[in-house]
C-alpha cells in the first residue's frame, strides 16, 4: 500500500463521517507531507489537529516514518480547485469557474447538483452580468477538468 492510501485508510478511523480527505501530497525528498481535509460543514482546528496528531502517531509507528517529513494536515483553502464531488455541496449559491475538457471555460453560480452531474446559471459572457433569461447548463463530472470557487468580497 503506497503512502496515499495508507493515509486514506488510517484517516478514516478517526476522522467524523462528514469529513474527509480531499487530497494527500507527498514528495519523496521534498520533507512535506500536506493532507488536506474537508467537511459537509465547517471545518474546525480542531479537527485538523486531532487528524494531525493520528497520523503523526501511525507515521512514527510505520516504515513511512524513515524519511524525515513536515506533516501539515488543513484544509483546502480557497485557491485550490474542488477535487471531490462531496465538496460541491456545501458551494450552492456561490459562483465557480469550471475548465472544461478542452479549453472551455464557464462562470456562473451553483444552483444545484446530483452525483452525476452539477447545474450553473450562467453569466452573460459579454458583460459579466446575469443575463436578462439566466441560461442554465448541466455539466456532468466527468467532462470537469478543474473548478474552483470564485472568491467575493460584497
Amino acid at each position: 500500500m503506497n503512502i496515499v492510501e495508507q493515509i486514506n485508510e488510517w484517516s478514516a478511523e478517526v476522522l467524523d463521517p462528514a469529513v474527509f480527505v480531499v487530497d494527500v501530497e507527498f514528495k519523496p525528498g521534498g520533507g512535506k507531507l500536506l493532507v488536506l481535509i474537508d467537511s459537509e460543514g465547517p471545518l474546525t482546528i480542531e479537527q485538523c489537529r486531532s487528524l494531525n496528531r493520528h497520523l503523526s502517531n501511525k507515521l512514527d509507528e510505520s516504515d513511512y516514518g524513515d524519511t524525515p517529513y513536515i506533516l501539515e494536515v488543513s484544509s483546502p483553502g480557497v485557491d485550490r480547485p474542488l477535487k471531490q464531488i462531496k465538496q460541491y455541496a456545501k458551494h450552492i449559491g456561490r459562483e465557480l469557474k469550471v475548465k472544461l475538457t478542452g479549453e472551455t471555460e464557464l462562470t456562473g453560480k451553483l444552483v444545484s447538483l446530483n452525483e452525476d452531474e452539477i447545474v450553473l446559471l450562467l453569466k452573460d459572457v459579454k458583460k459579466g452580468y446575469l443575463a436578462k433569461v439566466p441560461v442554465e447548463k448541466t455539466i456532468a463530472f466527468k467532462d470537469i477538468e478543474e473548478t474552483l470557487v470564485m472568491v467575493s468580497f460584497n
